[in-house]
């Protein structure tokens, strides 16, 4: 059986219904592993509502697994990512209540979700305020978006679009901002396990950094840090099929989880 408990505040601003998450957990046991997801939607779209599904699933599994919502456009990248630093906290102060353990906490996020929790764990300025270090297990990406957010926006891509203005609204038209959100501009400081998982469809900006912020990882040796392609999947796929709780990238999340 999962349970649930629905739209927490994790910030002193109680009436901000962008600042709640969701806690599923399992009615025996403690001291599981805790997955914390952040959702996509180009930093303009999504709630945490719509991934409830991921919460049972992942519960079901034998982990605790909290959903959060974060501000959206016209917020700057810099407030979201402190937001999500926020519910990270919150959950680490807290998921003991839930039968999880706080020692075990891995993040997973898809397209900017994923950008947002590699950006929060590669850069240490988001800990800091909370005094403490980084108190994140594990980083999963599921077909991250915006890893190298200044190459993206210095440069043509193939499927850039509408959403160029977005992402302006978002990360600035100052470079010097792209640089500072671009978790390639801080692998440097990337110590903990990292699982990398790309659709064979996705887009090529997401194919192209996927790969090469995997190659940087290796080549450090800071970090273990793991690459798998999944056959005949887009981008949209990636997340949407994790619906069915059957689907082989449950399979490898928590392979990756129990490992490290």
């Amino acid at each position: 059986m999962v349970y649930e408990d629905r739209d927490i505040c994790y910030t002193s601003n109680t009436l901000y219904e962008r600042n709640r998450l969701d806690v599923y957990y399992p009615k025996n046991g403690s001291q599981h592993d805790v997955l914390v997801f952040f959702f996509g939607g180009a930093w303009q779209t999504g709630k945490k509502e719509t991934y409830s599904h991921l919460g049972r699933n992942f519960t079901r599994k034998g982990l605790v697994t909290v959903i959060a919502n974060y501000s959206l456009t016209p917020a700057s990248i810099f407030t979201m990512v402190q937001e999500c630093a926020a519910a990270v906290m919150w959950v680490y102060q807290n998921i003991s209540n839930y039968r999880g353990n706080p020692k075990r906490i891995f993040l997973m996020g898809h397209s900017a979700g994923g950008h947002m929790i590699a950006l929060l764990n590669s850069d240490p300025r988001y800990f800091r305020p909370y005094g403490i270090e980084n108190p994140i297990s594990g980083i999963i990406l599921l077909d991250a978006f915006g890893l190298d957010m200044y190459e993206y926006l210095d440069q043509p891509w193939p499927e850039k679009d509408t959403k160029d203005n977005t992402f302006i609204q978002v990360f600035s038209s100052d470079p010097g901002n792209w640089k500072q959100a671009s978790p390639m501009s801080h692998t440097k400081n990337i110590k903990n396990p990292h699982l990398i998982l790309v659709g064979e469809k996705t887009f090529p900006s997401i194919q192209i950094h996927s790969r090469r912020f995997f190659e940087v990882l290796k080549k450090s040796q800071q970090a273990p840090v793991e690459f798998h392609e999944i056959p005949r999947r887009g981008h949209m796929a990636m997340i949407a099929y994790m619906y069915f709780r059957t689907n082989q990238q449950y399979d490898i999340i928590l392979d990756f989880m129990q490992r490290h």
